[in-house]
Order: structure tokens, then sequence, then C-alpha cells
């Protein structure tokens, strides 16, 4: 085929390389395009066929673009400081090295695509792919057990010790949802052939950015954001105890993923919510069994089971200790030993932070019957007890509290309504000891006694 381009050097017309219909236009060598553009015919019969070792070379200080399809083999930028070359309403590719001397390529909100053998090669703060509108560069790579792997060197090493079979990376500029606040201007998406190989992958994922990526944030506070399609929401990625950071090398590393989808780096929220993946209450025995389960947990440190019977007060009515940091799912459950005597209680979840920050499940509603209809719990108690009483009518309640010695040491009045009642007392300031507990209600007609051994 006839190798024919024009190269239009008028004042009026800006220079430019030009492979029309029916051409076929061989590169071999080094090809410099100097303040020229590079065109391919959009009809059928265009083509451009590289040669071994081939490259095409954009230099000079003026923006130019690249338009229509081509499978570059080589690539370099060498504009001048700030000059541009853009893609011009096309996809591109690159199967070798594309080579970043000075200068930056503007992906356009088009893609420019590297396949399993193309390469970055030097981008830098002076010379990169930039992408204001939109557009990604996406490589293409089977991983088995990577280390350290950064598919086409577009910026995200991944470790696992897992087959992750083909993976396609994309890196962008411009994600669907608005990014996170505070986030750098660049996002990863990274999927698998085989939907299947992405779980369980005590993956290590290292993203690299550039100074001018960092839209004014503080590079000492970047952590992982991970994009979750069921909420449509970026949530931040933890614990921060797996975070490690480089801003002179300008990146930022996670370890003990899970899975992977889309990715970015922004400032650290603090303290993340728990994640509460299942909350349910069931009957045993008559008892009501409340379970929780939880995805992901970041500093949480204890979590409070809360009871009501109108379903707006609620009190505590027992806490455990959460496991703090972790990213697989965790199961707790605790059976209320005071269950609703033939009425509704409802209960709920409340997760309570390191630092003191709260989280709550959906609220769950309990009609587990019983003929229980008084009852004093914990019993030792340390600081609260909590009284289950069962009247049949509007009452004003009298508790009072007795040591050994027959004193009083403690009293409150209450008020009765019809149904279960639930309330707490505080013993806290208490010291240690055996005590009698009696409420009294209905004029001293309704009365029921306890003794409480406070430790």
């Amino acid at each position: 085929m006839l190798a024919i381009f024009l190269l239009c050097s008028y004042a009026a017309v800006k220079a430019q390389l030009y492979v029309q219909s029916g051409a076929t236009l061989h590169i071999g060598g080094i090809v410099t395009l100097d303040n020229a553009d590079l065109i391919r015919s959009s009809t059928s019969g265009a083509a451009i066929a590289f040669e071994p070792g081939s490259k095409i070379l954009f230099t000079g200080n003026a923006d130019n673009i690249i338009s229509g399809y081509i499978d570059f083999l080589n690539l370099e930028i060498a504009k001048a400081s700030g000059s541009q070359v853009s893609l011009q309403g096309y996809n591109d590719a690159v199967r070798g090295q594309m080579i970043f001397t000075s200068g930056f390529f503007n992906l356009n909100n088009n893609t420019l695509l590297l396949g399993n053998t193309g390469q970055l090669i030097n981008e830098n703060e002076n010379s990169r792919i930039i992408g204001p509108t939109g557009g990604v560069v996406q490589a293409r790579l089977p991983l088995d057990q990577p280390a350290g792997i950064d598919p086409g060197n577009i910026g995200v090493a991944i470790t696992s010790p897992k087959s992750l079979g083909e993976v396609t990376i994309n890196r962008g500029y411009t994600y669907p949802s608005p990014l996170p606040p505070h986030s750098i201007q660049r996002y990863y998406t990274i999927n698998f052939t085989d939907p299947a190989n992405d779980a369980n992958l005590d993956a290590t994922l290292r993203l690299h950015y550039f100074d001018a990526e960092t839209n004014g944030t503080d590079e000492t506070k970047l952590v992982h954001w991970k994009y979750d399609d069921a909420s449509n929401l970026w949530k931040q990625q933890g614990p921060l105890s797996n975070i490690t950071r480089n801003a002179d090398e300008n990146w930022v590393q996670l370890t003990s993923i899970g899975s992977l989808s889309a990715w970015t780096l922004a400032e650290s929220t603090g303290a993340l919510p728990l994640v509460f993946s299942l909350f349910n209450v069931t009957c045993n025995n008559n008892a009501a069994v409340i379970s929780w389960q939880t995805a992901m947990e970041i500093n949480t440190d204890h979590f409070n089971v809360q009871r009501s019977v109108n379903g707006a007060d609620w009190i505590t009515i027992n806490t455990l200790k959460a496991a703090g940091q972790s990213n697989s799912l965790l199961n707790y459950s605790y059976t209320d030993p005071a269950p609703a005597s033939s009425g509704k209680v409802f209960y709920r979840i409340q997760s309570v932070d390191i630092d003191g920050s709260k989280n709550y499940t959906a609220v769950r509603v309990s009609t587990c019957s019983s003929e229980l209809v008084w009852q004093v719990w914990p019993n030792p108690v340390h600081q609260l007890a909590y009284i289950s009483l069962k009247a049949d009518g509007v009452y004003k309640a009298s508790i009072r509290l007795f040591d050994n010695k027959g004193s009083v040491v403690a009293q409150w009045q209450k008020g009765l309504q019809r149904g279960v009642n639930q309330f707490p007392l505080d013993l806290q300031r208490l010291p240690a000891g055996t005590y009698h507990l009696l409420i009294t209600w209905d004029e001293g007609k309704g009365q029921k006694s306890a003794t409480i051994l406070k430790q």
C-alpha cells in the first residue's frame, strides 16, 4: 500500500500528519511531529502500520491533537513545558512504551488502552496524563499471587496471596459519582474477568498520585476510600493502623483488603462508624435472642444492647466488648433475661467508638410471651441494676434500698404504666455488699422485693 500523508505548514492552517481513506502509513524509526497534529481519517481504509522499534515523537510549544483510532507501538510526549497533546473524540492504544519527557497528554474524556503490554514511562509532575474533562488510562493483566505488581505502571500496586485471574484496571479523573470531600483528583477501578475471584483477597493496595492532583488536601491525612455500590457512597477504609504513607514519593498503602472495586484517596474523617450487616431478634423458650453481625469495625469500643417498651425511651440492658478492628464478618448475640410479658418490646444495638461517637441499628420488635412479671438484673451488679415489672394499671411506685442493718441507703420514685415497665437503678456509689430492694405501688397493695449483691 502507498504511504500517503499531507504536511500542511501554511500560516492559516495548523500543521498535521493526515492519513486519508485508502492509504496506509508505514512508520519505521522515529517520526517527529513538531507542533503538528496526527489525524487518521474516520472513513474506512485509512491505516497506520508501526515497524518494530518505531516511535511517534511529539515536540514543539503548541497544543496538538490525535484524532482517529491509532494503535501506537511507542509514543513519546516531549512538548514544551505546559503544552499538551489531546485525544480528539477517539480512544487510542499504546502497545509498547509511552514515554513522558515534557508536556502533557490530555485524555479529553477518552480512553488510552495499554492492554497487557503497554507501559507508562517516566510520568512525572511536569509531564503526565491529565483528564480535566474525564477519561481513563486502562491496563489489563492476569495476576497470579501478585507481589507489588503495577499493571501498565499506571500507579496502583497490588499484592495478594490469591490468584486473581485477568484484571482490568482503570485510572480516571472524573468519577460518575462525586469523589469524597478533600480527595485527590484521581481514582482507580479494579474489575475481575471472573468476579468470583474478588473475595477473601487479603490484599495490599498502594495508590500513587502527583502533587498536582492533591487538590489542596493534607497528604498526611490521606487514606483509602472505596465506592460502595449498594449505598452509592464512598466509604473510608481502614483501620488506620493498616495504612502507611509516603508524602515524598506520593503514595498511600492499605493492607488486609478483602475485595477490590473502585478506590481513591481522601483525607481521613477520623474514626469510622461500624458497618452493621445484620440485626435480628428471635424467640427461644419465650426469651428474646438479640443477634447482630458486623461487616467492618474500625476503632469500635463496645456495643450497648438497648431495650424499650414504647419505642421512644431506651435503656441499656447489656454491654458487649467489640472486636475493635475488623474487615471480616463478626457475629454477636445476647439473650434478654427479662423478656416481654404479653406485649411488644423494642430492641436496638448502639455501637460506641473509641472517640465516643455512636451508631445505631434499625429497631426490631419482639413479641416473645412469658409469664415473668418481675425481675431485677444483673445480679450481682457493678453499676446499674434494671427492674422489669408488669403492672395492671397506672400507679406511683416507691423503691427503697436497705443495707444489712435495715437502713435506707437509696430510694427512688417511679411512675408505672399498664403493662411491662423497665427502669434502671444507679448503684455505682454504693460500697460492695448485700442489699435488700423493696418496691411498693397502689398504696402498698402491690409489693415486690429482691436481694441484690453489689460488687
